[in-house]
């Protein structure tokens, strides 16, 4: 069971609720790291400096908007390992293309998962069966990929 710790999650930014659509077999929303695995998703309206879940260590990853300084500053100071989303060229992670029925997640540099395994550059086309904000849509396709890559991202079925 992978542990998934939403910090800084206001409630105009909705992210426990889009975190919550990840397959609950295998993902749960937790405040501690877990045994198995543990991955941070940094609320893309973070202002200031969140408190480091109990039990953190550096290395952990952490997804967060690339255009978030407070998140990126957080990231760096903690040791953690940065997993950017966003609309920019920068980012690792980003949507080429996003419709009302389909998006195209594009991981732009290659990726070390919770196994231990690369996840290389790849497009990602995904049919989207409900609207998504693109912060919360490339927040749980990053953890999907650092969770289990390519393939879990086409297991989860939940876009």
């Amino acid at each position: 069971m992978i542990t998934l710790i939403p910090l800084a999650d206001s409630p105009r930014c909705r992210l426990k609720e889009a975190l919550g659509r990840l397959p609950r077999e295998r993902f749960c929303l937790g405040s501690a790291v877990g045994r198995e695995g543990t991955i941070l998703a940094i609320s893309d309206l973070l202002e200031g400096e969140p408190v480091l879940p109990t039990g953190a260590v550096p290395g952990i990853p952490a997804v967060f908007s690339g255009q978030n300084q407070a998140a990126a500053r957080f990231i760096g100071k903690s040791g953690l390992v940065p997993l950017d989303c966003g609309l920019s060229l920068r980012d690792t992670l980003t949507l080429s293309s996003l419709t009302e029925g389909s998006a195209m997640v594009s991981l732009q540099r290659p990726i070390v998962g919770l196994d231990g395994r690369m996840v290389e550059p790849v497009d990602l086309p995904l049919t989207l069966t409900r609207s998504w904000e693109p912060f919360h849509l490339l927040c749980c396709a990053g953890v999907l990929l650092l969770a289990g890559g390519t393939p879990a991202l086409d297991a989860a079925k939940i876009f």
